[in-house]
């Protein structure tokens, strides 16, 4: 009897972090394709943005207000606050520039690019925050650099903007990841309750910041958006004509989810399992978006995306 408790322990704990990962999976695919059919409509990456944050902020404050999660300890402190601007800053950044990257670029382009975040990371910690790889990290950018290089050029519809977008995101989702591991030490706040304070924090920097870009595009924008909706036959799900408010909330709300289940799974795997399955989604949300958009992907294009994430799987 006492050694069939580890072993239901470990089958509970496997269907809890498969649940995590599968969740993590289905809801980033299904919001790369809502979020490229909400730009066809709305382009507007930093209004969106904004929306997006702001309701996955809003969402926790309820969560936590009804206790269905815990929250920190003695509340949010000033000095938490403070601790998380950076990486909130970060994460702002890294979301703006990968929503105009959907607006310019098709989603699995956008994903191959994404595939070379582990290069710009080595860079950036080797560079700034004093990290020391050994060759044979450096040695597994090659494919990842080479194939992220080659299927940019052979992209049918390649565009320059989507590019630098997705490389901006690439950045700052390193940067991101990088001082994450820091603020978990120096406030305590991990898994869902860090993605929270980050969430609102962001929310908070961003607000202002769009309203400045894209503020007096606002009113016509929401005001075009349902007749482009309606005109594009954009259903929620395929089925369902929600009215584009209802899409845009439901849609911020998978964005919301899936940045959830990875924090969650990110608290029950090691960072290189975790590295592994975050490769793994690449390929789930290309697949999807093809079979979604039936976006052509010639040959060459195809053997170099599965180059440069072949080369992330070796990486991480």
């Amino acid at each position: 009897v006492e050694a069939a408790e580890p072993a239901k322990k470990d089958t509970t704990q496997t269907l809890k972090v498969s649940l995590y990962i599968f969740g993590w999976y289905f809801l980033n695919a299904i919001f790369a394709i809502m979020n490229k059919k909400t730009l066809a409509v709305f382009p507007y990456p930093w209004i969106l943005s904004w929306i997006q944050i702001a309701v996955g902020a809003v969402f926790m404050l309820i969560m936590w207000k009804l206790r269905i999660f815990k929250p920190p300890e003695g509340g949010f402190t000033k000095d938490m606050f403070k601790a998380l601007i950076p990486t909130s800053f970060y994460h702002m950044v890294a979301h703006v520039s990968a929503c105009a990257s959907y607006k310019f670029g098709s989603v699995s382009f956008m994903q191959v690019v994404k595939a070379g975040e582990p290069a710009i990371a080595v860079l950036l910690l080797s560079m700034f925050f004093g990290r020391k790889y050994s060759w044979r990290v450096w040695l597994t950018l090659i494919p990842i650099v080479g194939g992220v290089a080659v299927g940019s050029t052979t992209e049918i519809n390649f565009s320059m903007a989507a590019f630098l977008c997705a490389m901006t995101s690439n950045v700052t989702s390193a940067l991101r990841a990088a001082t994450s591991k820091d603020l978990q030490a120096d406030t305590g706040l991990k898994g869902i309750n860090l993605y929270g304070g980050i969430a609102i924090v962001s929310g908070i920097m961003l607000l202002p910041l769009s309203l400045l870009v894209e503020g007096s595009q606002m009113g016509a924008a929401f005001a075009a958006a349902p007749a482009l909706m309606t005109a594009k036959g954009t259903l929620l799900f395929g089925i369902w004509n929600a009215g584009f408010m209802a899409y845009l909330i439901i849609g911020s709300m998978f964005y919301h989810l899936y940045n959830q289940t990875a924090y969650q799974a990110l608290g029950e795997l090691t960072p290189l399992s975790h590295s592994v399955a975050n490769t793994v989604k690449r390929v789930v949300i290309i697949l999807a978006s093809v079979a979604v958009f039936k976006n052509p992907i010639t040959p060459l294009g195809q053997v170099s995306a599965a180059i440069a994430i072949l080369g992330t799987f070796i990486y991480s």
